[in-house]
């Protein structure tokens, strides 16, 4: 794979699966390292992977290290949402009462986003907190824009039902 191609791919995408990592509890030391491993296995396995298919290659291998590195360490993943806002708004002498209801609604939504399926609470996340359309989703995943699609409808549902469930 042409060198300069890589080189783009990594400025891209490198930050986006960092950010993805660190959303789900990864320490930024550790979320730095696996996308630096991950680049380096594509590098490594490239020759039997389409150019089209790079990003998600890299994204699946992030992922799997990170549940390698998981499982190492006896720990479970945890989303975290919005943390930095939160202590931001403390910081910056806003209402401490609408601060400390946040940090509450950001406790339920990842009590709710655990009871769902693995698929379903990566799409959310991606489509939600990092704001990627269909296509950015799609290409980052490998998959058909269509299904993302329906994933999403089914992730929203599955959503909704645990939420109700949570506050019936």
């Amino acid at each position: 794979m042409d060198s300069q191609l890589l080189l783009e791919i990594y400025k891209k995408q490198a930050k986006m699966i960092y950010f993805y990592l660190k959303k789900n509890g990864c320490s930024h030391e550790d979320a730095e390292d696996i996308v630096q491993e991950s680049y380096m296995k594509y590098m490594a396995y490239s020759s039997g992977v389409p150019s089209d298919k790079a990003l998600s290659y890299i994204f699946t291998i992030s992922l799997n290290e990170f549940k390698k590195l998981l499982k190492k360490k006896g720990k479970e993943q945890v989303i975290l949402i919005d943390d930095d806002r939160f202590w931001n708004n403390f910081a910056n002498d806003q209402n401490t009462e609408s601060s400390v209801l946040n940090i509450e609604m950001n406790h339920e939504i990842a009590l709710t986003l655990e009871g769902i399926q693995e698929v379903f609470k990566q799409l959310l996340v991606l489509k939600y907190e990092f704001e990627l359309s269909y296509k950015e989703i799609s290409l980052l995943l490998g998959m058909k824009e269509e299904t993302i699609r329906t994933y999403l409808f089914r992730a929203r549902k599955e959503f909704q039902k645990n939420w109700r469930e949570l506050h019936g």
